[in-house]
C-alpha cells in the first residue's frame, strides 16, 4: 500500500445522511466496501447495468472517436460549427439529421450531409474491436482480463446458492461480456434463439436452464451459472433483414446495421422492437422484489434509462449502487437527485491518486474481497 499511501487515497461510500468510509484507513475503507458488494451480489434478484467505462480503452469513447474521425475523414465542410475543439458528437449527428431533413436526401447538399453522417456512423462500429482474442492488442487483452474476472468473480458469489439468474444491462455494442461468459462456460442468453439462423425473441429470457443429469428425480437443479444479458442500446453483431438477427458477417447489401446511434432520436428508438422489449425487462427486473442494481462504467448520460432507474428507487426493497465519479457532470446531477434516497448508494474517491475508485478494474477488486 505504499504508493498508493503516498497520494493520500480516500474512498467515499455515500449512504443518507453520512459517508460510511470517514475517518476510517485505507484498509479499512477497502474491507468495508468489499463487504458491503458482496453481501449485496448475493440479492435474490442481483442486477448490472455496464457502460461504456467498462470497455475501455479497447472500445474509445464516442468523443475520442469523433476526434479522430475530425482529423481524418471528415473534411471542415462536413464539420461545420463542430470543427476545432468540440467532442460533442451526440449534438454534431442532431445537426447532420436536421440538415438532411431540411434539404431533403436526395438534394446534392442533403446528400452531402448524408455521406458524413454514414461516415461519422461507419466510424463508431469501425471503433469496435475486430478481434475478441487474446494478444491481439494489450488494451483487448486487459478488456478480456477485467470481464472474465468479473463474472468469475460474480459466481464465486452466488454459484451454489438457488438464486435467481443473474441479470446484466448494458449500452455497449461490443462483444466483450458474450466473449468472456463463452470463455469460461457460463450459459447466457441475449434474446434470440437458433443457432444458424439466430433471431430475435424475448420470449426465450423466460426460460431457464436445467440440469437433468439425474432424469428421474422429483426436482431437477437449475443451472445457476446463467446470465440474461441485454443490450439495450444494440450490438455490432445485430443486423437486419426482414427480421432481427444476430451475424458478425453479411455481404447482403440489403442487411441493415441496428444499433442505436447517440442522436436526439435515441429516445424514440428506445420505443420500438427489440428495443421496446429490452426496456420493459430493464423495468420489470428493477420492480421484483428483493432487487439490486450495480451501475459500472456508465456516466448517466441518457436521460431515458436515467428515468427508470429513478422510479425503481420508490420502490423499498430495491437497492441501487451506483459506483461513479461524483465530479462528473451527469453523474453528479444524478447523485444531487437522488441523495436522499436511502435505498440510494453512491461509490467511488481517489484510489492511487487518480478519482479511479469507480473505474471496472476496482470494482471487480471490490467484489473479489481484494
Amino acid at each position: 500500500m505504499t504508493k498508493e499511501q503516498d497520494f493520500n487515497p480516500t474512498l467515499y461510500h455515500y449512504r443518507l445522511g453520512d459517508n460510511q468510509l470517514v475517518g476510517l484507513s485505507l484498509k479499512e475503507q477497502l474491507e468495508k466496501v468489499s463487504t458491503f458488494i458482496q453481501r449485496k451480489c448475493n440479492s435474490e434478484n442481483l442486477n448490472f447495468f455496464i457502460g461504456s467505462g467498462c470497455s475501455l480503452p479497447a472500445v474509445p469513447l464516442m468523443g475520442w472517436t469523433f476526434g479522430k474521425l475530425k482529423n481524418g475523414i471528415l473534411s471542415e465542410a462536413e464539420l461545420g460549427e463542430y470543427d476545432g475543439e468540440s467532442v460533442d458528437i451526440e449534438n454534431y449527428l442532431n445537426w447532420l439529421k436536421t440538415a438532411i431533413t431540411f434539404l431533403g436526401e436526395g438534394t446534392p447538399e442533403g446528400i452531402k450531409y448524408k455521406d458524413a453522417f454514414d461516415k461519422t456512423k461507419q466510424g463508431l462500429i469501425e471503433s469496435m474491436p475486430k478481434g475478441y482474442i487474446k494478444n491481439i492488442s494489450d488494451d483487448i487483452d486487459n478488456a478480456l482480463d477485467n470481464y472474465e474476472k468479473f463474472y468469475s468473480t460474480i459466481f464465486l458469489q452466488r454459484e451454489f446458492k438457488k438464486l435467481a439468474p443473474v441479470n446484466i444491462f448494458t449500452t455497449n455494442y461490443d462483444l466483450f461480456n458474450e466473449v468472456s461468459m463463452e470463455t469460461l462456460g457460463i450459459h447466457y442468453t441475449n434474446g434470440f434463439r437458433g443457432s444458424v439462423n439466430r433471431i430475435f425473441d424475448p420470449s426465450v429470457y423466460r426460460l431457464r436452464l436445467v440440469d437433468d443429469e439425474n432424469r428421474y428425480k422429483d426436482k431437477w437443479n437449475v443451472i445457476r451459472r446463467y446470465v440474461k444479458l441485454y443490450k439495450i442500446h444494440g450490438s455490432i453483431d445485430w443486423k437486419y433483414d426482414r427480421t432481427l438477427k444476430s451475424i458478425l458477417q453479411s455481404n447482403s447489401t440489403e442487411i441493415e446495421d441496428v444499433m442505436i446511434y447517440p442522436t436526439i432520436n435515441k429516445h424514440l428508438e428506445t420505443q420500438q422492437s427489440p428495443y421496446s422489449e429490452l426496456f420493459r425487462e430493464l423495468t420489470i427486473n428493477l420492480q421484483k422484489k428483493n432487487s439490486t442494481l450495480i451501475v459500472i462504467g456508465y456516466g448517466f448520460p441518457d436521460t431515458h434509462i436515467n428515468q427508470l432507474i429513478s422510479q425503481a428507487l420508490n420502490n423499498e426493497d430495491f437497492n441501487l449502487i451506483v459506483f461513479g465519479n461524483k465530479e462528473e457532470l451527469a453523474a453528479s446531477q444524478f447523485f444531487e437527485l437522488h441523495k436522499q434516497n436511502r435505498n440510494f448508494h453512491f461509490i467511488g474517491g481517489d484510489f492511487t491518486g487518480k478519482a479511479n475508485g469507480h473505474h471496472f478494474k476496482n470494482v471487480i477488486g471490490f467484489l473479489a474481497g481484494e
